[in-house]
C-alpha cells in the first residue's frame, strides 16, 4: 500500500507558466477515454504506470469515471476555459496487490488536486494550482469484447479477494462470436457458453481438458479458483485495453488486458 508520506509528495514544485486548454480542447477532453501513463511527484520523480496496470479517466456530462488500476471510481467535475475542478471521488473498496495500489492512491490524490488541464500532442495533463503537471494520460483506443485475446492480470481466488497470477503462469479468455468463451486456465484449455445482454453477462460452468501441471507451483489450484470465479460473473466493463468482470454484488471476478495492449 502507498504510504501517507508518498501521497504527501503530491504538492507544488516550480515550472514555467503553462498555456491552458480552451473550448476546443474541452470537446477533446470529453470525447475520449484517457489512460494514465505517469504520475509526477513533488520531488520531481516521474512514476510511469507499470505494464499490465490500467488506470483510466472518462469525462462526460459533469462526471469523470474510470479505473484507478484496481477499483472503479466516479467523481463530479466542472470545466471552464481550461480550468478543471474534480470533486471527491467515490470508489469501490477492493484491495488489490501491488503494483495496482501503488498507482491508484496517487491518482486519486492527483484528481483531487487538479485545478486545470492541458491537451497537447494527444496527451492530457492534469495541473495543480501552480500549473504543475501531476498526472499525464494518453488517448486509449477502443477494444471490443469479442474476438480479442484477453490475458488475466488479477483474479478472485475466493479467499483473499483479488490476487495477481502466479509468476510464470498465464490465463487467457477469448469471447467468440458464437457465444463460446475459450482460453487457457493456466494448465488446461477451457470452454464455456456465455450470454450477453447490455453490460450483463452470464458464463456457464466451463468444461476443461484434464492435464495435470506441476510447474509453476500452485498453478492447478489457481486454475480451479479461476474457473470457479468465472461462473459468478454478472457484469463486464471495458476501459480501453482492460476488461473487468464483476459479480452481481460488484466484487471483482477478474481483470484482463487485451493481448498486445
Amino acid at each position: 500500500m502507498v504510504s501517507v508520506g508518498f501521497l504527501g509528495l503530491l504538492v507544488a514544485w516550480a515550472v514555467p507558466v503553462l498555456v491552458l486548454a480552451g473550448e476546443m480542447d474541452k470537446t477533446v477532453l470529453e470525447g475520449a477515454t484517457w489512460q494514465l501513463t505517469r504520475i509526477t511527484l513533488a520531488d520531481s520523480q516521474v512514476h510511469s504506470v507499470p505494464s499490465g496496470v490500467e488506470a483510466t479517466a472518462t469525462f462526460a456530462n459533469g462526471s469523470v469515471s474510470g479505473s484507478g488500476g484496481c477499483n472503479r471510481y466516479t467523481a463530479s467535475y466542472t470545466v471552464d476555459a481550461g480550468k478543471l475542478t474534480i470533486g471527491m471521488a467515490a470508489s469501490t473498496m477492493m484491495a488489490c496487490p501491488e503494483p495496482q495500489m501503488m498507482v491508484e492512491q496517487p491518482l486519486m490524490a492527483a484528481l483531487a488536486a487538479t485545478t486545470a488541464y492541458r491537451i497537447e500532442d494527444g496527451q492530457l495533463a492534469l495541473l495543480d494550482t501552480q500549473g504543475h503537471e501531476i498526472a499525464t494520460f494518453k488517448v486509449q483506443p477502443l477494444v471490443a469484447l469479442k474476438g480479442v485475446t484477453w490475458r488475466a492480470t488479477v483474479y478472485n481466488n475466493g479467499r483473499s479477494a483479488a490476487v495477481s497470477l502466479i509468476d510464470g503462469s498465464e490465463i487467457t479468455a477469448t469471447f467468440g462470436t458464437d457465444g463460446v468463451l475459450s482460453g487457457s486456465a493456466g494448465c488446461n484449455h477451457y470452454r464455456a457458453a456465455y450470454v450477453i445482454e447490455g453490460s450483463s453477462i452470464t458464463i456457464q460452468a466451463p468444461a476443461a481438458t484434464r492435464k495435470i501441471c506441476s510447474d509453476p507451483k500452485g498453478v492447478m489450484q489457481q486454475e480451479s479458483e479461476y474457473l470457479k470465479a468465472l461462473t459468478t460473473t454478472a457484469t463486464y466493463a471495458i476501459q480501453g485495453q482492460q476488461l473487468e468482470l464483476r459479480t452481481a454484488e460488484d466484487a471483482l471476478v477478474a481483470l484482463f488486458q487485451a493481448s498486445g495492449g
